[in-house]
């Protein structure tokens, strides 16, 4: 198990302990960096950033009462497309007898143990879930190493997680000996059964030839394919050609590239860049859209993400494995007659930061962005779900080590991952930084509401105890403030008298209030030009519709006008004219 998870690339396990992983366990320690987690849900979500930052995250737990609380982790995994390796350790398969073994779904009204009630959870969600078993009987095989493997290849290779137990008594039983391919490139993979690969790159090559002002809108299938980008990128710098993303695929390319316009999403883009992609592009390449059209990706489904439905389009959504497909198709691309186009950027003004201005979720991009332009290094970003989460669509991200700079769960949208997210990916730019001097790494910026900081902050332990480097965005209101209809209590997340940077203290780190744009100004660059520990910026956040951020404002009218309120109505009529 080890070495094929070494294959894949994983060299670190998250997880949480208990007596059925004991074995694994004990396995596992001296081939692989076994980490701890907080519980085992964030386990899960560290897993799951691990896999966007690494191609493949490993998560371990215990049986049932520590595989149940992972369900979110592997659904989030599911829905966002995430190799991930759920394992957890099971009752030895001599001890199912007729007494019913602790941690099992079973009271003391049942009449039977329930053993397989994990692997029917995780079954429920659509999700390859099996337990390996070894040899039964004298004569029978032990193929649980091959299992594994396949297992473990079919979540690479489709991009989708499996959950699979391990009975303890299994661990150090002998298996059936396997040999390992050469390289990950060598693995069986499905057919490629896709007929007329050249006929669809003539049509795109016909289409550019008639095209003045050409535009490619990548799609969120190919964040973890590195192969597609690259083929993307190379099309788009040969022919000059510039390059728009769905808002679920913000960061997997450069947005400080001249010829990047962004993410857009009708509505919620910004001005200029939707002027040009609405008004001067007179031919669209979609390439690697979601098969199923998303709300959150398609403007909330307000009718002006004109892009859907674009007249002059091709659309190439990738439906073979690994998008070979499409990988075929733009190989094909890179050596056709296509002329070279003459792409000027529309210009983007932002609007003027004075130094004494109030700094808050309306400017807080803006302040981030300057300070981006002005470091070689990248900033990545992991925006908490919420508020934070859609002011980050305003920020510019330039491309990182990681080759992403935007980490987030954007469409499953579960609260309490931006911490473990962001301590997966500081974990590889510790990796990746070895020898490094910390002004020359690439930055870790989280940014948080209380409510969710709240809800995952016993994170911070491990990066106190891995040594790594962060800095907190920790934009304070005591409220939750999106998607609600009153201030009812159970939308009080904090409380006032409640000191975050003493706590922050405790943790190793240190942090400083800051109110206007000069505070944050300096205080941020500081943090990032030390590039150590965990430092935190806390910024009062006011509830004013003044200081919410453009995506707030247009998300929360859109919501009242969707619920009726008759100002509402007119002024989104107005806004999507």
């Amino acid at each position: 198990m080890a070495q094929t998870l070494a294959f894949f690339g994983s060299r670190r396990i998250y997880g949480v302990g208990g007596d059925f992983a004991a074995n694994l366990i004990s396995a596992f320690e001296d081939e692989l960096d076994i980490c701890p987690s907080s519980n085992e849900m964030h386990a899960g979500f560290t897993a799951c950033g691990q896999a966007e930052v690494e191609g493949l995250g490993v998560c371990l737990t215990t049986y049932t009462v520590g595989s149940l609380p992972c369900v979110s982790a592997a659904a989030l995994a599911l829905t966002e497309k995430l190799p991930v390796i759920f394992i957890s350790g099971a009752p030895g398969e001599s001890e199912i007898n007729h007494i019913a073994l602790h941690h099992t779904v079973s009271s003391c009204s049942t009449w039977r143990s329930e053993y397989d009630a994990a692997l029917e959870s995780f079954k429920a969600l659509g999700i390859r879930a099996e337990r390996l078993q070894g040899e039964r009987n004298p004569g029978q095989p032990n193929v649980a190493g091959e299992h594994f493997f396949r297992l473990v290849a079919h979540a690479y290779l489709n991009k989708e997680p499996v959950f699979i137990e391990v009975p303890r008594d299994l661990v150090a039983d002998k298996t059936q000996a396997i040999e390992f391919p050469l390289s990950r490139s060598d693995l069986p993979e499905e057919a490629f059964l896709l007929k007329g690969v050249g006929l669809v790159a003539q049509q795109v090559v016909t289409k550019l030839k008639a095209a003045n002002k050409p535009l490619l809108y990548l799609g969120e299938k190919a964040k973890l394919n590195k192969e597609l980008l690259a083929v993307v990128k190379r099309f788009c710098h040969q022919y000059q050609i510039p390059y728009t993303t769905t808002w679920f695929a913000k960061g997997v390319l450069d947005e400080f590239e001249p010829l990047s316009l962004g993410a857009y999403n009708g509505v919620f883009t910004d001005e200029q860049v939707r002027d040009y992609i609405e008004n001067q592009v007179d031919y669209v390449l979609e390439v690697a859209t979601s098969i199923y059209q998303l709300d959150t990706n398609t403007a909330f489904d307000t009718g002006t993400h004109l892009l859907n439905d674009f007249a002059n389009k091709t659309i190439l959504k990738g439906t073979s494995q690994l998008e070979k497909d499409l990988i075929g198709i733009f190989e094909q691309l890179l050596t056709a007659d296509i002329p070279v186009f003459d792409y000027t950027p529309p210009s983007s003004t932002g609007g003027e930061l004075f130094a004494d201005e109030k700094i808050d979720f309306h400017n807080l991009t803006r302040v981030l962005n300057s300070l981006q332009s002005l470091d070689s290094r990248a900033y990545v970003y992991f925006p908490e779900i919420g508020n934070s989460y859609f002011a980050s669509y305003s920020l510019k991200t330039r491309m990182s080590s990681l080759g992403r700079s935007w980490l987030t769960n954007p469409w499953y949208a579960a609260m309490g991952t931006c911490l473990p997210y962001a301590r997966a990916a500081c974990k590889q730019l510790q990796q990746l930084g070895a020898g490094q001097a910390a002004t020359e790494q690439d930055v870790a910026v989280v940014i948080t509401g209380d409510g969710g900081f709240n809800f995952q902050l016993n994170d911070l332990i491990h990066f106190l105890r891995d040594g790594l480097s962060v800095i907190i965005i920790y934009m304070r209101n005591d409220i939750f403030h999106l998607g609600k209809n009153s201030d009812a209590e159970i939308y009080h997340c904090s409380d006032k008298t409640f000191d975050v940077i003493s706590l922050v203290k405790a943790y190793g780190g240190e942090g400083k209030r800051c109110t206007t744009v000069a505070e944050f100004r300096d205080y941020f660059s500081a943090c990032a030009d030390a590039n150590t520990g965990i430092k935190l910026i806390e910024v009062p956040a006011s509830l004013d519709e003044q200081y919410q951020c453009r995506e707030i404002s247009l998300l929360n009218l859109y919501i009242k006008a969707r619920n009726g309120i008759p100002q509402a109505v007119i002024d989104w009529n107005e806004i999507k004219r």
